[in-house]
C-alpha cells in the first residue's frame, strides 16, 4: 500500500462561507463544473472547483461531509520542481506568476474533504464548533512532496491565518500528528492523536505527550 499523507486544518463554523473562498483563491482556474454549497442565512456560494467522483454538485453547508477533486497552485521550491521533474517538463505546470513575481505551479489534483458536521465523524465524541478542511493526496510521491515542500506548508499555514485558523496538523497516517498551527501561530509539535480538539491539545502541550 502506499503512503496516503494529508493536511487537516480546523476552522470555525462561522468561517466554512470565507475558507472556502480560500480554497478558491488558491485553486488552479481550468473551467471546471461549478459546485454549488447552500447556506441558510445567505445567498448559495457557488465555487468554482468540482466535486469528488460520483459526488453531487449541490451540497448542504452543514452536510456531514463534502469532497472536491482540486489543483491548487504553490509557490515554486526544490521538493515541488524535483517531484515535477519527474512528471515531465515542469514548464507545462507553471501558472502566471504572482504579484510579487514568484514563480507558480500546480502539482495536479488534491483531494479535499470537508467535515462540517464533525459531531459525525468517528473520531470525536464531543460537540464542537469546528470544521475540519482536509487535504489528501494522489499516493506515495504527492504524500512524499507533502512532507518535504516548504511551499505546500506555507501555503496551508497562510490559509489557516487569513480564515482565523483555529488547528492545523500534518498527518503522518499513523496514530499521530504534527501540529503545524494553532490559535494564531505556527508551531512544530508532536501530538498524540490527529484529531484532538483546541482543550485537548492544550492539554498535550502542558504536559508533553
Amino acid at each position: 500500500m502506499g503512503l496516503n499523507y494529508n493536511y487537516l486544518l480546523y476552522f470555525k463554523k462561522e468561517h466554512l462561507w470565507d475558507a472556502l473562498q480560500g480554497v478558491v483563491k488558491i485553486a488552479e482556474e481550468f473551467d471546471p463544473p461549478p459546485t454549488t454549497v447552500h447556506f441558510p442565512d445567505r445567498q448559495d456560494l457557488v465555487l468554482p472547483i468540482m466535486t469528488g467522483f460520483g459526488e453531487k454538485d449541490e451540497i448542504q453547508h452543514d452536510a456531514p461531509e463534502f469532497n472536491f477533486a482540486t489543483s491548487l497552485i504553490f509557490n515554486e521550491d526544490d521538493a515541488i520542481l524535483d517531484y515535477l521533474s519527474h512528471n515531465g517538463d515542469a514548464d507545462a505546470y507553471r501558472v502566471p506568476p504572482d504579484p510579487d513575481g514568484l514563480r507558480r505551479v500546480s502539482i495536479g489534483f488534491i483531494y479535499l474533504t470537508v467535515y462540517a458536521d464533525l459531531s459525525k465523524h468517528y473520531a470525536f465524541k464531543k460537540p464542537t464548533d469546528l470544521v475540519l478542511f482536509s487535504f489528501g493526496t494522489t499516493g506515495t510521491r504527492m504524500s512524499l512532496l507533502f512532507s518535504e515542500s516548504e511551499s505546500i506548508r506555507r501555503t496551508f499555514s497562510k490559509l489557516l491565518e487569513s480564515f482565523a485558523g483555529v488547528i492545523g496538523i500534518f498527518d503522518w497516517e499513523n496514530d499521530y500528528g504534527e501540529l503545524f498551527w494553532f490559535k494564531g501561530k505556527p508551531m512544530q509539535v508532536s501530538l498524540s492523536n490527529n484529531f484532538l480538539l483546541p482543550e485537548e491539545i492544550e492539554a498535550e502541550l502542558k504536559r508533553g505527550w
